[in-house]
C-alpha cells in the first residue's frame, strides 16, 4: 500500500504541466517553479509577479497564426490568476506597433467610503490599492515572423500615474 507522500509525488510527477512548472517538476530542494500554492493572485509579492511574467514569457516563446486568438486565450490564463484586462473581438491590434492593456484584479472595485459624496462612486483596478497607486499593464507588441506566422512579446509593466501627465508613466518597469 502506497503511502500519501508517495501519492501524492506521484501525482505531482504524472501531470502534464505544459508550461506549468516550466521545464522542471517541483521537488523539496527546488523554490523555482511555477507550482506553488501561496496564491500568484497576489501580486504585491515580487515571487509570484515574477511566476506571472515567468508563464507569460512561456506562452509567448512560440509562433502564433492568429495574435487575436492567442491574446484571448492568454485573458482566459490570466483569468485563472485573477488578473484581467480589456480585450474582445472589436479591439483593434496594431501589428508592428506597441499596445498597452490596464491590467485589473478581480475586476476592479466599486463602491463607496465614508468620505464619498452621496452622488458619487468610486471605481479602482483593484491593483493600485495593494501597489501604492501604482497600476499593472500588459506591455504587447505583435510582428509578423519570417514563417508568415506573428510573434508576440508581451511583458507586465508597473506604471504610475503619479506624474502630471494625464497619461500612464510606461518607464516604471516592475524589476
Amino acid at each position: 500500500m502506497k503511502k500519501f507522500k508517495q501519492l501524492k509525488q506521484q501525482l505531482t510527477e504524472d501531470a502534464y504541466m505544459d508550461g506549468g512548472a516550466l521545464g522542471g517538476f517541483p521537488t523539496q530542494n527546488s523554490t523555482r517553479s511555477a507550482f506553488s500554492d501561496f496564491g500568484v493572485h497576489r501580486i504585491e509579492h515580487n515571487e509570484q509577479l515574477q511566476r506571472l511574467r515567468a508563464f507569460i514569457q512561456a506562452f509567448t516563446g512560440r509562433e502564433y497564426l492568429e495574435p487575436r486568438a492567442a491574446l484571448s486565450l492568454m485573458r482566459v490564463k490570466l483569468n485563472l490568476a485573477g488578473l484581467d484586462f480589456d480585450f474582445n473581438k472589436k479591439t483593434d491590434l496594431a501589428i508592428g506597433q506597441p499596445m498597452n492593456f490596464k491590467v485589473t484584479r478581480y475586476g476592479g472595485t466599486f463602491g463607496k467610503n465614508l468620505t464619498t459624496p452621496h452622488n458619487e462612486f468610486e471605481t479602482t483596478d483593484g491593483i493600485e490599492d495593494i501597489l501604492g497607486g501604482d497600476h499593472l499593464s500588459l506591455a504587447v507588441m505583435i510582428s509578423e515572423a519570417e514563417s508568415g506566422l506573428y510573434k508576440m512579446d508581451i511583458k507586465i509593466v508597473r506604471s504610475s500615474n503619479k506624474s502630471d501627465q494625464g497619461d500612464m508613466d510606461q518607464s516604471n518597469e516592475t524589476e
